[in-house]
């Protein structure tokens, strides 16, 4: 096989497999119930199994002086978010990571939690740890391939 065969068959496999497919992955549903002072955040696969021991970090609100509060699933996927109601804002609480990731973004006011306005950010939807380095990586190959090409085919007349 020449050279330049073989550079373009390895970028169109980079290509197909570096990329991640929504088809292959595993979606993290997450369901949450609002109880007298606390919420019940209980988070499944699409497969309807829970998501066991899956890690939780809370992220108070901006110019709060908290530090994150991690914590993490039970067996069922539950996990209960009670905040401090003295600390307003959005309070934001991530569960998972890596590709089975959720995230809900919880308004708190000092009368409680608004649950009308909680926010989900699901899998689906592409977030700042999710699939970047994945495809920084991808693209560095692709480039480097094809300059390697370039260069092989040039060398060797190809």
């Amino acid at each position: 096989m020449k050279a330049k065969q073989f550079l373009v068959l390895l970028l169109v496999l980079v290509s197909l497999l570096g990329f991640p497919s929504q088809a292959l992955a595993h979606g993290v549903e997450t369901n949450y119930q609002l109880n007298i002072k606390s919420l019940e955040i209980q988070s499944l696969f699409s497969t309807g199994e829970a998501f066991k021991e899956a890690p939780v970090i809370v992220h108070p609100p901006k110019g709060s002086d908290y530090a994150p509060i991690e914590g993490m699933t039970n067996e069922q996927g539950l996990f209960v978010f009670e905040p401090d109601y003295s600390v307003t804002g959005e309070w934001e609480v991530e569960i998972g990571e890596d590709s089975h990731w959720d995230m809900l973004t919880i308004p708190v006011s000092d009368r409680g939690i608004d649950f009308e306005a909680i926010s989900q950010i699901h899998e689906d939807h592409p977030h700042h740890h999710h699939y970047l380095a994945t495809q920084i990586i991808v693209a560095v190959v692709a480039i480097c391939c094809g300059i390697g090409g370039q260069f092989l085919s040039n060398k060797f007349n190809v």
